[in-house]
């Protein structure tokens, strides 16, 4: 390493073993805490931690990915949706996973570089030169604190733009497939639990004639039209496309029943759902997640106002500061987490993050369990997750810097022993 000892290398001789291991006065001493790491070890330990961190993040958005990529590939390749729409499509669901995805690289980033500095014993060497792992904190705080306002911005400003732009695109390819697969005398069964003959079809005037529908989508009930014509209708306010029956009529069975109910009618409309088709489920998040800040703080008010807790939205404004703040919190559990000596740094790693995502997701989903449940204050209950897993980092940190193990457990006894 290209830096020069802050203060003389001391050593002393431990009593369990014939290894050389830093004084105590070297490695605990105020000023060894209390003096900033060089500009150079800084570059050095922010420049390991930022490669780890493209390559976690591109680990783990394309792992969180892989399933929307296949269903993007089958409404171009299955479905005949042009490439540019689905491409747009993918743009704009992006940011939603990035914001997930970021938090969890920065925890792997910050192990993994840990791990190989303990492996290589580079850590060693730091430590032998006296300096702390409190100087050490500096610039992975630094780094951790830039991930964590760049989640911000993406959770305040652009994921909620992302996703509505997202609900457009799919009501264009929705419009787009409403058209095109309809075919004249084919059964077109492209829109989910429907089943569509056309006798005649006039694509100038979008007019159909002579049409038999069969619904299925209700377990419950089966409903079969027949009417003397239609034409598709695209609700422009709502973003839904709809099939417009006119001068026909409705059977409807009932599951337990022994007859048909029978409605004769001028005009049926029918939804088309397409948002099921195109995405393979609906693509947009609740919608307290679609709004902008303004948005969540007005809505947020105005139920209020009228005697409604607003728990959703409530939990959507400290959602997005919860899932950043995080990311501080991740990085400074990640470091003793890291130091541990492995073989298999890399693989150890990626078990050591993994489980402790899964483990934050899951007090996360009970914290927002006990919010909505009432049980507990809704901007306690979502800070609670940061708060238990703070205290358990700061815990580990100072046994790591004292040189104890981080598990005083039976396990460390028999070791001893």
């Amino acid at each position: 390493l290209p830096f020069r000892p802050a203060r003389p290398l001391l050593f002393e001789l431990p009593s369990t073993g014939n290894d050389l291991q830093p004084s105590r006065a070297c490695l605990h001493s105020h000023e060894a805490w209390v003096k900033p790491l060089g500009k150079t070890l800084e570059r050095y330990l922010v420049r390991e931690i930022s490669g780890s961190f493209l390559a976690g993040l591109a680990v783990f958005t394309f792992v969180l990915l892989i399933g929307r990529i296949l269903e993007l590939v089958d409404l171009v390749l299955s479905r005949g949706v042009p490439g540019f729409q689905v491409v747009k499509l993918f743009a704009f669901i992006f940011p939603s996973f990035l914001e997930i995805t970021i938090p969890m690289a920065c925890l792997l980033a910050v192990v993994v570089t840990f791990g190989r500095l303990s492996s290589d014993g580079e850590l060693t060497a730091l430590r032998a030169a006296g300096i702390s792992l409190a100087q050490m904190l500096r610039p992975v705080l630094i780094f951790a604190g830039m991930v964590a306002v760049l989640t911000v911005a993406i959770a305040v400003w652009v994921r909620p733009t992302s996703n509505r732009n997202a609900e457009l695109t799919i009501y264009e390819i929705a419009k787009m497939r409403a058209t095109a697969a309809l075919r004249p005398r084919v059964f077109n069964n492209d829109f989910g639990g429907l089943v569509i003959y056309v006798d005649s079809l006039d694509e100038t005037n979008n007019l159909m004639g002579n049409i038999l529908l069969s619904d299925e989508r209700d377990s419950y009930r089966r409903t079969t039209v027949f009417a003397s014509g239609g034409r598709i209708v695209a609700d422009e306010e709502t973003r839904t496309v709809y099939l417009q029956l006119l001068d026909g009529t409705s059977l409807s069975y009932h599951a337990g029943q022994e007859s048909y109910d029978k409605t004769d009618f001028g005009s049926l409309e029918v939804n088309l759902d397409l948002d099921a088709q195109v995405t393979g489920g609906r693509l947009a998040t609740p919608e307290p997640r679609e709004m902008s800040w303004t948005e969540l703080a007005e809505s947020r008010q105005a139920r209020m106002s009228i005697g409604d807790p607003a728990v959703e939205v409530t939990i959507e404004m400290h959602r997005k500061f919860v899932i950043a703040t995080a990311a501080i919190v991740m990085a400074l559990l990640a470091i003793p987490l890291g130091m541990q000596r492995s073989r298999a740094v890399r693989a150890r790693s990626m078990a050591v993050s993994i489980g402790v995502i899964l483990l934050y997701y899951l007090l996360l989903s009970g914290a927002m369990a006990l919010a909505r449940g009432g049980n507990l204050p809704t901007g306690l209950a979502m800070w609670l997750p940061n708060m238990a897993m703070a205290i358990v980092a700061l815990w580990m940190l100072l046994r790591a810097a004292r040189d104890r193990w981080l598990y005083p457990s039976l396990f460390s006894r028999l070791r001893q022993r």
